[in-house]
């Protein structure tokens, strides 16, 4: 066996308000292989040589050689129709909001008089919803009231303890919470060539309105489906469903960081990419079942890769 996933180095000029950000790469999928590494490692003894460079042209940041890898990638995207949208998560995908979670998560802990939660636990019990991570947090653990032999009383103050997390968490969303590399641009980047923008996400409809507001998004984003939306969340693939018809689109692409996102694409019928470094409990997205079709470093890859979709589903067209 080859290793799971083929790996390329995608070498971005991007011009931002910002100072310039490392290169990032992005993954394709491979259902052989077992792990990702970067570009400079071995892969099964073998330094992987393929880079597709990209340059900003009329047409955007586009590839100027094209490698297997990246080849490969398009592949996967090419058996789905063009995207008409692109649906996005918040949390770990967008923005990195664990610090204002964390804070609310363990003032509720302190008014509750239960002992507080460590960063990395919260970052853990983070992408099944409010009332999952306050069920979680009150446990001290990832299972919740699972097996507790008390679960009905624990159930109730839980829930009892919802209205006051959520009136921390509305107070608390935008303090600390910062848009994660390539978001911005890659929003902008989306608007511009004319796709619907929807967030897609399992946090309350209020705070993620709040923190598109603070994050000048509101007008890039034409439609928001959140945990509290819908009497399911992801990874039901309603929500997806809700985001198209808001958007009027029959064809999108979930973008996200973990297995709900790639779960609720799967059942809703369209394709995924997944963004490493954001909140799948843990777990690292290589060990996504089902897979995604693609893996990036960073939102920094995304422009080129709907490019290399669009701009070509264009052309054909034309």
């Amino acid at each position: 066996m080859s290793a799971a996933f083929l790996t390329a180095t995608l070498c971005c000029t991007q011009i931002s308000r910002k100072l310039r950000a490392p290169v990032d790469g992005f993954r394709a999928h491979d259902s052989r292989c077992t792990s990702v590494v970067d570009a400079s490692q071995r892969i099964d003894g073998v330094v992987p040589t393929s880079v597709a460079p990209t340059s900003i042209g009329p047409t955007g940041i586009v590839p100027t050689s094209i490698g297997p890898t990246w080849a490969s990638a398009l592949d996967r995207l090419r058996a789905w129709p063009a995207p008409q949208a692109l649906l996005f998560d918040l949390d770990g995908t967008l923005v990195d909001s664990v610090e204002d979670i964390f804070v609310s998560t363990n003032a509720l802990m302190s008014e509750l008089a239960l002992p507080p939660r460590t960063r990395d636990e919260v970052s853990i019990w983070i992408g099944n919803g409010a009332r999952m991570l306050v069920e979680r947090a009150i446990a001290g653990r990832f299972e919740g009231f699972a097996d507790d032999i008390n679960a009905a009383t624990q159930h109730a103050r839980a829930d009892a303890a919802m209205a006051r997390f959520r009136a921390i968490y509305q107070e608390a969303c935008v303090r600390h919470t910062v848009p994660l590399r390539g978001a911005h641009d890659c929003l902008a980047h989306a608007h511009a060539r004319g796709l619907g923008i929807a967030i897609v996400t399992n946090k309350p409809l209020a705070p993620t309105q709040r923190i598109i507001d603070a994050l000048g998004w509101r007008a890039f984003v034409s439609a928001v489906v959140a945990g509290d939306s819908l009497s399911v969340r992801k990874p039901d693939p309603a929500p997806l469903v809700e985001a198209l018809r808001q958007l009027d689109a029959t064809h999108a692409w979930m973008i996200g960081d973990s297995a709900n996102d790639v779960g609720a694409a799967r059942a809703a019928g369209m394709p995924s990419v997944v963004v490493r470094g954001g909140y799948n409990h843990g777990n690292p997205v290589e060990s996504l079942h089902p897979a995604p079709e693609v893996i990036l470093d960073s939102l920094e890859s995304l422009p080129a890769l709907v490019d290399g979709i669009t701009v070509a589903s264009s052309q054909h067209r034309d």
